[in-house]
């Protein structure tokens, strides 16, 4: 017996050390080179000025994240290398996390497919590779939920370690506490704590949410100020939820998201697997139905599902990060469905054992995963990079549909990088690197995660006037106003009327537009200053005029150049 317990502890040493090494072997070799989205130049830009009121980032702050960044970015001195390290770090922990955690539920078997399910899912993948901030997600509700298996089990010590992680994690995505708190209540309901140690954990709990929440709001001017900036965030959820007034096909695409979305990180293989163990298990499911309801374990994943998922599905989602909050859950619950289905199948093909079919789904799985994570697929239609998405219809559409919502893959994030390095280098060549003679105009951004927007170009070309118009043909700006952001040096300022003035000095030459050649806002530059065209060689356009040296009056929409 003491041999087996030294073996144990063995392999508990061996099989997280191969995570590591199989994480990082997966991981490094593919992370992006630069900032992947709006976000992430928003996280990039805090590390030097953290300003929620500039959006740096935007509210709720994610101030332990900010400072975390920071702190790795004294090390590395680049924002992107930064996040991306700690994506992968956190890759790791999340996976470490998994294993463990399966393995006290069920057993290491189990615990080993579901770590191994995980590192190749491609969503899980994808976001381990960019600088963001959804692995967080994921490893604080992984971490959160094995603190409170253990309260539920009936380990004591864990109780206010538990409350201490859930309240911190709001400081890397606030709804963590909204989204696990009630698995954590539950397991410390379920795990018979007296009413007294759960008054002390509900104090832990308020008072970790205070040692990020205080510095927070003090650093926005106050609650107010900090509530106002959080209310003016949440409006996008009344453009997604009918409960908040959008229009029904509003609410249809945003459940649909949430369900898409939700299916893809199951991966095609896990849909496969659940079927499959459905076929094996169909025979008195409904006298089992209530039995498992009432088991505690199955209580917990659906207390760690049902509400981000409900939230997503009624209310808003607008990324496949959003999902990393229950990622692991799937990932978990998957794990134990494939282990049970190679007993299944050991039943109808006695010759072959349950160990020889683990082996074997777990192998289709890595290479099916793996191939639609790294095989460069080129749904990327350069001919239609520039049109509408309203405008975009057969099978352009059913293309496009697939790339922009499904494909989170290593071929996005390339894609994300030729662009992005694409952007800078053509406009430094355009003004000779001279940021006096040149003004950079960003109008649209079909594709915002592979173009290039704002917020990039404030962050790779700080010394350039970066402009951002909005106005009712490309926004939901509406009464007769429009809408100037102004960047240059890392900070902007963000100016609404009905016509706004945008001042060219002695020094600029010309401007940049970054724009489709499908608006009126194209239409009329061309009509009234001209237009030349750089074709970039993967189907994007960059667009100049020459203004010269001489006077500039140019009125274009409810925007106003002049010299």
């Amino acid at each position: 017996m003491l041999n087996n317990l030294k073996t144990s502890k063995r392999i508990d040493i061996i099989i997280p050390l191969l995570i590591i090494v199989i994480v990082a072997l997966t991981r490094i070799p593919f992370v992006s080179k630069f900032l992947y989205e709006w976000d992430s130049a928003s996280y990039a830009l805090a590390f030097q000025n953290f300003n929620i009121a500039q959006e740096q980032p935007h509210p709720p702050g994610y101030i332990l994240f900010v400072g975390l960044g920071k702190a790795v970015n004294y090390v590395f001195h680049d924002a992107n290398t930064s996040m991306i390290f700690l994506s992968v770090v956190f890759s790791i922990l999340t996976a470490l996390l998994v294993y463990f955690l399966a393995k006290e539920m069920f057993s290491r078997r189990v615990a080993i497919v579901s770590s191994i399910l995980l590192i190749f899912n491609p969503l899980f993948w994808f976001y381990g590779e960019i600088a963001s901030i959804y692995i967080f997600e994921a490893f604080f509700a992984v971490l959160i939920a094995y603190l409170s298996y253990k309260v539920l089990k009936g380990d004591g010590r864990f109780i206010y370690l538990s409350a201490l992680v859930l309240g911190l994690a709001g400081g890397f995505r606030l709804d963590l506490v909204e989204f696990m708190f009630p698995l954590w209540l539950f397991c410390l309901w379920f795990g018979k704590t007296s009413y007294f140690r759960i008054g002390k954990a509900f104090i832990v709990l308020i008072m970790a949410i205070l040692l990020w929440f205080i510095p927070t709001i003090l650093s926005t001017g106050g609650l107010g100020q900090y509530l106002k900036l959080s209310a003016e965030q949440s409006v996008a959820s009344t453009y997604t939820s009918i409960l908040l007034g959008a229009s029904l096909s509003a609410q249809v695409i945003n459940s649909g998201l949430a369900i898409v979305w939700s299916l893809w990180g199951l991966t095609f293989f896990g849909i496969i697997m659940i079927l499959l163990y459905l076929i094996y298990h169909h025979s008195g499911w409904r006298s089992k139905f209530v039995p498992y309801l009432k088991n505690p374990l199955s209580i917990l994943f659906i207390l760690w599902i049902a509400p981000a998922f409900l939230f997503y599905l009624i209310i808003y989602v607008i990324k496949p990060g959003y999902i990393l909050v229950y990622l692991p859950a799937l990932m978990i619950i998957l794990g134990y469905v494939v282990n049970r289905l190679s007993h299944d199948l050991n039943i109808t093909f006695p010759k072959i054992s349950p160990r020889s079919f683990l082996v074997s789904l777990l192998l289709i799985a890595i290479i099916v995963n793996s191939i639609i994570y790294v095989y460069p697929y080129n749904l990327h239609q350069g001919e239609i990079w520039e049109t509408p998405q309203d405008q975009i219809h057969g099978s352009e559409k059913i293309f496009f549909e697939i790339n922009a919502g499904i494909l989170y893959n290593n071929q996005k994030i390339k894609a994300n990088d030729q662009n992005t390095n694409l952007h800078i280098n053509t406009i430094t060549n355009l003004s000779s690197s001279n940021p006096n003679n040149t003004i950079i105009v960003i109008r649209d951004i079909t594709r915002e995660d592979e173009g290039f927007n704002f917020r990039k170009a404030m962050y790779y070309l700080p010394e350039y006037n970066v402009y951002y118009l909005l106005d009712s043909e490309n926004s939901h700006v509406t009464n007769n106003t429009v809408t100037e952001w102004h960047g240059q040096y890392h900070s902007y300022t963000i100016t609404n009327a009905p016509v706004v003035t945008i001042p060219l000095n002695q020094s600029v030459q010309r401007i940049v537009w970054i724009m489709n050649d499908q608006s009126n806002f194209y239409q009329q530059v061309q009509s009234q200053v001209g237009v030349q065209t750089i074709k970039l060689p993967n189907g994007l356009n960059i667009y100049y005029s020459d203004v010269g040296s001489g006077p500039v009056n140019l009125q274009i929409g409810g925007f106003i150049f002049t010299r």
